[in-house]
């Protein structure tokens, strides 16, 4: 599993509260938002959510993981963002 899928999937189902939420933010199915996150939780020897029937809450880990990451990722699509700029800017 790739790990940038696995944490995108991560921060997608802590900031739409659910992995139903996440998978329709990524244009993913349920299923494999599911697998992602679980896939992470495995590499990573621990629990980041808690979930239960009606909920998904972050652990402690969960925390400190998302807070450490979550930028990461905004940073990642910022630097996506101002090169795509620049090849319109060059091309257009």
């Amino acid at each position: 599993m790739d790990r940038f899928h696995e944490l995108n999937a991560f921060v997608a189902v802590v900031e739409a509260g659910g992995f139903s939420a996440a998978a329709r933010r990524l244009g993913d199915s349920q299923s494999a938002i599911s697998k992602s996150v679980n896939a992470l939780e495995k590499r990573l020897g621990v629990q980041l959510l808690q979930r239960s029937t009606r909920s998904v809450r972050l652990t402690e880990h969960g925390r400190q993981y998302y807070e450490r990451t979550q930028p990461l990722l905004e940073e990642m699509a910022q630097a996506d963002g101002e090169i795509m700029r620049t090849t319109l800017e060059i091309s257009g």
